[in-house]
């Protein structure tokens, strides 16, 4: 499944179950209003329908309170998880007026971003997964300057010089599509990856 969406930032998303199989254990969900983004990336741990479950459950939750603080919107999805099977989650919001880009992750989801001077940021995940149990989440925060490239993906994408698609002169969706000629037509595990470039 992939495709360009209608929104104020320019996105190309793209997702395929391991093997194909019914149920892919990545969810992702993007917000959008006036004055910001918001992204989020679930990778359930493992594959199949309990992964999907353990996914879900982060993504309702964010879903009900989009605009919420994010480490706090990471504690309730911890809670939501309880008694699933996992999962790893980043959440990006970026504020359109401020120019900031706040960033929390737990887990192996990758997020780099490029600004329009070719600076390649890459905040890392802190390790481990939201499993219900108590943990402690680190926001950071960035800036993001009119024209920046952002890529946010699953495990299951593995690409090298990530800074030369992201600084490439082709359109969101090109790029896309070049990423996507990577991905096998059946992968051995799940793959998302969501690619956007802010408003010049």
């Amino acid at each position: 499944m992939a495709g360009a969406a209608e929104k104020k930032i320019d996105i190309f998303t793209f997702q395929r179950a391991k093997l194909l199989q019914q149920y892919c254990g990545d969810i992702f969900y993007i917000y959008e209003n006036d004055n910001q983004f918001l992204c989020v990336l679930a990778d359930g741990l493992g594959s199949g329908h309990e992964a999907h479950l353990a996914a879900k459950a982060v993504i309702d939750t964010v879903k009900k309170e989009p605009e919420e603080d994010l480490v706090l919107l990471m504690e309730h999805c911890n809670q939501a998880i309880s008694g699933l099977r996992g999962a790893a989650v980043a959440i990006i919001r970026a504020d359109f007026d401020t120019k900031k880009l706040s960033y929390v992750g737990l887990g192996n989801i990758r997020f780099y971003m490029v600004d329009n001077h070719a600076k390649l940021s890459f905040p890392l995940s802190t390790t481990g997964f939201l499993s219900g149990k108590r943990q402690h989440f680190k926001q950071k925060v960035l800036e993001f300057k009119p024209g920046s490239k952002f890529l946010i993906h699953s495990d299951g994408l593995v690409l090298k010089k990530v800074k030369n698609y992201l600084t490439s002169s082709l359109c969101v969706v090109k790029t896309g599509h070049t990423i996507e000629r990577l991905i096998p037509d059946i992968p051995m595990d799940d793959v998302t990856f969501v690619i956007g470039k802010f408003p010049e």
